[in-house]
């Protein structure tokens, strides 16, 4: 089926919300960072086979693939923390047939969103996201996010070798349904960082965290 332009309802993009970051051994590859859809190819709600890279939707308005093409630019391979120990792998990632933002399993791997900017990018969100942890790989580094506090500098190496440092604006704990995703995957607006990984309170009976932790950075000139 081919996705046709148009605005994800709100009840569609909160149940998927709620669908990630399970610590159960099954845990999908998939989490719930889910991009809007002006940020990304996107399936209609009832999908019926992983929708094509080409196809793009805008969340106002029908637009054509020329309005919406992110260009090409470096992509980020490696993300440091050096005060948190935090040293990772990214890698390139998509949407899962679910729509949500697709996820390496083993925590210890960053994610970035390759139809979304780049750290080379003018202007707009990087978005780079991972699992908080797992039964399976244990505790990834991104759990040590919630202790970043403003001024902690984020180093992003892309592949043409250059390393784009930022510094953390601001640290957020928010519960999935208060997630801002159209702000998280803004093409617009300013260059700048924003991580996301899972946190706050864990529910035990559902094997989930209720929250995401969102790291908003600025570029260092």
């Amino acid at each position: 089926m081919r996705a046709t332009a148009g605005t994800f309802t709100a009840l569609a993009v909160a149940l998927a919300l709620l669908t990630g970051c399970s610590t159960a051994p099954s845990t999908a590859s998939s989490t719930a960072y889910v991009p809007p859809t002006n940020a990304a190819p996107t399936p209609t709600p009832t999908p019926e086979a992983p929708l094509p890279v080409a196809e793009v939707d805008v969340p106002t308005a029908s637009a054509s693939l020329d309005q919406n093409q992110v260009p090409q630019a470096p992509v980020p391979q490696r993300i440091r923390v050096d005060s948190l120990g935090i040293d990772m792998a990214i890698e390139p990632v998509g949407l899962a047939d679910d729509g949500a933002m697709a996820l390496p399993k083993d925590p210890s791997l960053a994610a970035w969103y390759r139809f979304g900017p780049s750290p080379a990018s003018a202007a707009g969100a990087t978005v780079v996201a991972a699992h908080v942890d797992s039964l399976i790989y244990d505790i990834g580094p991104f759990a040590q996010l919630a202790s970043a506090t403003a001024g902690t500098e984020i180093v992003v190496t892309t592949e043409d070798g250059q390393d784009r440092r930022y510094a953390v604006e601001s640290v957020q704990t928010v519960t999935k349904q208060d997630v801002p995703w159209d702000a998280i995957f803004d093409r617009s607006g300013p260059s700048r960082l924003t991580l996301v990984t899972c946190g706050g309170e864990f529910d035990y009976d559902a094997r989930t965290y209720l929250s995401n932790v969102i790291v908003s950075a600025n570029p260092i000139a």
